[in-house]
């Protein structure tokens, strides 16, 4: 089965350094590792910020329903993006 243009998009993003912003405001800065079909995200070596606040939380998933952004930091890095 041959890959959509969405999901090489999607599999180029894998192992760079992902911020993703959570419905209660939290922001979680970490290497992006996996997405399923309900959008769920895993990220590992993870920073969680809640306000001024900074925590190293390490592997975490954020469910896709609590999902406000997702950006990807490292795009000048991937090879496959440009």
């Amino acid at each position: 089965m041959t890959d959509t243009p969405k999901i090489k998009q999607l599999r180029s993003y894998l192992n760079l350094r992902t911020r993703i912003t959570a419905s209660d405001n939290r922001v979680f800065n970490g290497i992006f590792m996996c997405i399923d079909k309900y959008k769920n995200i895993i990220l590992s070596q993870t920073e969680e910020f809640r306000g001024a606040e900074k925590r190293f939380v390490g592997l975490v998933m954020i469910p896709g329903k609590h999902i406000i952004k997702a950006e990807v930091e490292d795009l000048e890095l991937s090879d496959e993006y440009t």
